[in-house]
């Protein structure tokens, strides 16, 4: 009996660790009466000062998302695990099951501070297996890149044992490429970096969740972290979202599932394994 106490009273504490901490929440009311959380798109200066944070030390913690430019167009994208290894989402590459863009004529761009630098891919580049179903598209939507050569940046983490979904859990994604933040540039000219703390929602399985994180074109790749302290961890990268416009006539509305959210592959399975491999191989750690 004890240990059953002492194993509830580790899960309660394990969870508000999850959900406590981070700037002053947006609260609001969802039209199907479930209260959200949503903090919004932040750029680098703003998250700074909402954390009290030196700009310089934000921008170097979050130097390793950048955008990946292909002749078909552009997408997020970040060094992850190795300094020669990205992950992004597979339809940088292929429509459904139809390759497009072979990946060394794309390049990956990122930021020393304020010089911006790029960096050709190699032509070595694994993706989701191919899925023909539409519902199951999104589980395969991953790719792991192998760059020319190393970028300047410390690479984002990867949490080798089995990650497991929190619903609610606090999460923070980091967008490399958010055409729609304040001061965009687009083409060879700056893009914006955006950070947004928000919640896990509708875990349905291990493959693909949901979350209440508000994304823009460009977002598609970026990846999702969790915190624990000034430690994280990728838990997954978005590839898509729901905009319903008949739930959200005017463009923006809160998270209703299946009808505005965002949408993420997990970092689980035939993902993590190559991207672990990928890294383990690498000597750019």
């Amino acid at each position: 009996m004890l240990r059953s106490y002492a194993f509830v009273l580790l899960a309660v504490l394990i969870l508000l660790q999850f959900t406590s901490g981070g700037p002053p929440e947006i609260g609001t009311l969802a039209s199907d009466g479930a209260s959200t959380t949503s903090y919004g798109r932040m750029t680098e200066e703003t998250y700074a000062k909402a954390n009290d944070l030196a700009v310089d030390a934000v921008g170097k913690r979050f130097a390793a998302s950048g955008i990946l430019r292909c002749p078909g167009g552009a997408s997020s994208a970040q060094v992850t695990g190795a300094r020669d290894v990205i992950t992004t989402v597979a339809h940088a590459f292929r429509d459904v099951c139809k390759p497009h863009t072979p990946p060394e004529k794309c390049r990956f761009e990122y930021y020393l501070g304020a010089e911006r630098r790029t960096i050709p891919l190699s032509a070595a580049v694994w993706m989701g297996s191919c899925i023909d179903s539409a519902p199951k598209q999104g589980s395969a939507d991953w790719a792991v890149a192998k760059l020319a050569f190393p970028a300047d940046v410390t690479p984002y983490e990867i949490y080798e044992q089995p990650e497991t979904l929190v619903e609610r859990e606090r999460v923070l994604a980091v967008v490399g490429y958010d055409i729609e933040a304040t001061g965009k540039m687009d083409k060879a000219g700056p893009f914006n970096k955006t950070i947004q703390e928000c919640q896990i929602r509708d875990a349905r399985d291990w493959r693909t969740f949901e979350t209440n994180c508000e994304f823009e074109f460009g977002a598609s790749g970026s990846a999702l972290f969790r915190q624990w302290g000034r430690r994280m961890t990728m838990v997954g990268i978005v590839f898509g979202d729901y905009h319903d416009k008949d739930y959200c006539p005017l463009g923006r509305c809160e998270f209703r599932s299946r009808k505005w959210s965002s949408l993420f592959v997990t970092l689980r399975g035939e993902f993590k394994d190559r991207l672990l491999a990928t890294v383990r191989q690498s000597e750019a750690k």
